[in-house]
């Protein structure tokens, strides 16, 4: 192999392993699809290589799934493990090793094997769980790079305050220190949206500007920054039954059609981007709200522990639901889509809903009528555990789900309001005491290796977006395992 930098190695170690994804291991070094053929028992296998800098590769994942033999992965260390007393994944109905916590992964079984076939169901949150981050807030800075809006320029601030109890309560500071509100943020953001309506040519208004001389005018880094920060202002500030489908309005105009493509776009994008790091916009020093910096995480994952997961509980016949906070297309377009592996049904996916006009595009209203039963709810917190009462449970007699699958406050209803459900299984992102989740990560940190127990950690790396073989978890810009906050 030709002499490259032990970063470059690191990277293509990762890439082997799954780790990161097939489109530039470093500057200048590109994983470009081989030709190379492996034969199994002398059988050609069915196995994708890699060139890299000259040399062939095949991910080690799938080498290890072929030989049936156990693999993990330290990225702190830069050490794959291979075990030949593990095996990779027993059968359909059996949960490969992974990066799974031990006992989160034992506990998981032994109720898969305890009531396979047998009618059960079990639900989901997305962000943060079925996927790592948050593929709303990730569409939302997709969305913006690329200036996909429907929405009129005379119509924008109206959709801007929707439901907002009070425009001029403050919600922030800028950069001066100077006090923010929503509706100061809301006027520039609205000024902003009409210079860019007029100069984008994808507008389709007249504008002949493309994105990269858009992306250069003080008017888009101004809106830019500043509906990032109006979103997170939003949700700081006010209650989750206001900031939760705030975010959703933005498809105001579309179809269902339209924010499905849009979505499908965004999350083949971030789940190709190979870094989780923060990022930043800053606006320019002008406007009523002044000059904001607003902050956003880069990056998603589909684990392969978590796709494998969806797939076992449905090979043993159990049922897959997901309940969302996020928008209904905005989930439907990766739990639904084979492309990433999870292969939920459309109507197993339960998400934020808008109602739409007569010519079936989106306004910002809330749908509580979805169905035309009348029982719809917001899909967060108490109101996930109302949809499932309302939408799922009758499918089953009345019962609740057999497991939730959650992480964080948006969660704690429906993970602890069903008594038919045995297992709760929380991705440790390290929440605050505040957090009502808290209290069960508490409890799942001294049942560690317990029969039974009611409630798991499952830890993972936030610097690689992967899962890692610990309850413990490791914060973004952190080497360091931490478990749960002390009261």
């Amino acid at each position: 192999m030709k002499k490259r930098s032990s970063r470059v190695l690191s990277l293509c170690l990762a890439f082997l392993l799954g780790v990161i994804t097939p489109i530039a291991i470093a500057a200048g070094v590109m994983a470009n699809p081989g030709t190379t053929k492996i034969l199994m028992n002398g059988k050609q296998a069915s196995i994708a290589g890699y060139e890299i800098a000259d040399n062939n590769y095949f991910k080690l994942r799938d080498l290890c799934e072929m030989l049936d033999v156990g693999v993990t992965y330290d990225a702190k260390t830069d050490t794959a493990t291979i075990d030949p007393s593990q095996s990779y994944k027993l059968n359909s109905t059996t949960l490969m090793r992974g990066n799974w916590a031990l006992e989160t992964r034992a506990a998981m079984q032994a109720v898969i094997d305890a009531n396979a076939n047998k009618g059960k169901y079990v639900v989901f949150d997305f962000d943060n769980t079925t996927v790592i981050n948050d593929v709303e807030e990730a569409l939302l800075i997709y969305q913006i790079e690329n200036l996909v809006f429907k929405i009129q320029p005379n119509a924008l601030y109206g959709v801007l305050k929707t439901q907002i109890p009070d425009m001029n309560k403050v919600v922030g500071k800028n950069d001066a220190k100077r006090d923010v509100t929503c509706e100061q943020l809301a006027q520039d953001i609205t000024a902003d949206y009409k210079v860019l309506y007029n100069s984008y040519s994808g507008f389709g208004a007249g504008g002949t500007k493309d994105l990269t001389a858009i992306h250069a005018t003080k008017e888009y880094q101004d809106f830019s920054a500043k509906l990032r920060y109006m979103y997170s202002a939003v949700g700081d500030t006010f209650d989750a039954s206001v900031s939760y489908p705030w975010v959703t309005y933005l498809f105001t105009g579309m179809t269902s059609d339209e924010v499905y493509a849009l979505a499908g776009k965004s999350h083949r994008y971030w789940s190709d981007y190979g870094t989780f790091t923060e990022k930043s916009w800053t606006s320019p020093d002008q406007g009523k709200a002044g000059k904001i910096t607003a902050s956003y995480l880069t990056g998603i994952t589909f684990t392969e522990e978590v796709k494998d997961l969806y797939q076992t509980l449905m090979a043993n016949n159990i049922d897959v639901y997901v309940v969302s906070a996020s928008f209904i297309d905005v989930i439907r377009a990766a739990a639904c889509d084979p492309y990433f592996g999870l292969n939920v049904p459309k109507n197993q996916v339960f998400a934020m809903e808008l109602k739409k006009d007569v010519n079936g595009r989106y306004i910002a209203d809330y749908n509580y009528d979805f169905g035309g039963t009348g029982k719809y709810a917001q899909t967060q917190a108490a109101g996930k555990s109302t949809v499932i009462e309302n939408f799922i449970q009758p499918k089953y007699n009345g019962d609740g789900p057999l497991m939730v699958f959650g992480d964080s406050a948006g969660d704690y209803n429906m993970m602890t309001d069903f008594d038919d459900t045995v297992l709760g299984v929380i991705f440790n992102r390290y929440r605050k005491t505040s957090d009502p989740i808290w209290k069960c990560s508490v409890e799942a940190s001294k049942t560690i290796g317990q029969a039974n127990p009611r409630y798991v950690l499952q830890g993972r790396d936030n610097n690689i977006g992967q899962l890692i073989p610990t309850q413990y978890s490791r914060m973004l810009g952190s080497d360091d395992l931490v478990l749960v906050r002390a009261a």
